[in-house]
């Protein structure tokens, strides 16, 4: 291991000192002298010739090959298959004047009214609204594909 006698007053310049010298990140390490410098030092070379060590361990050597799915995908699959959605909870004040058009969305969503639910104009500016329309686009395609498996 040898010692470049040369300080630096930043690590980037000991890290640019090294590199010039011909070593590659990873071959030296940067340290801070006692006076507040930054130095650098060439890292010991295996001289056996041996490979580094490799993981072999499956689950630390492979990424994944797909991620799990995400709470909405999951939801859309549900509705996809016919489960109809639960209502979203609007019991807190803030949610208060949505109500009377919520309950009027959950009747239609009972009755599996499609032109009902589809001529209600939801305008999405807030986060009631929002909730609102996400129940109802996720009703609608519960509804469509519950249809379409009794038609069959």
């Amino acid at each position: 291991m040898t010692t470049e006698a040369t300080t630096y007053d930043k690590k980037f310049n000991a890290q640019r000192g090294a590199q010039r010298t011909g070593l590659k990140p990873g071959e030296f390490e940067v340290f801070k002298t006692p006076d507040g410098r930054f130095g650098w030092r060439a890292m010991a070379t295996d001289t056996d010739g041996q490979p580094p060590i490799k993981t072999t361990e499956s689950e630390l050597a492979t990424s994944p090959t797909s991620p799990k799915p995400g709470k909405r995908k999951a939801i859309i699959e549900q509705a996809q298959a016919g489960a109809l959605p639960a209502a979203p909870d609007f019991s807190k004040p803030t949610h208060a004047r949505f109500r009377a058009k919520l309950a009027k969305l959950v009747t239609l969503v009972e009755a599996s009214d499609v032109e009902g639910l589809k001529a209600i104009e939801i305008n999405p500016v807030s986060t009631s609204p929002k909730a609102m329309a996400r129940y109802r686009d996720l009703a609608l395609i519960a509804i469509e594909a519950r249809r379409r498996q009794s038609a069959i």
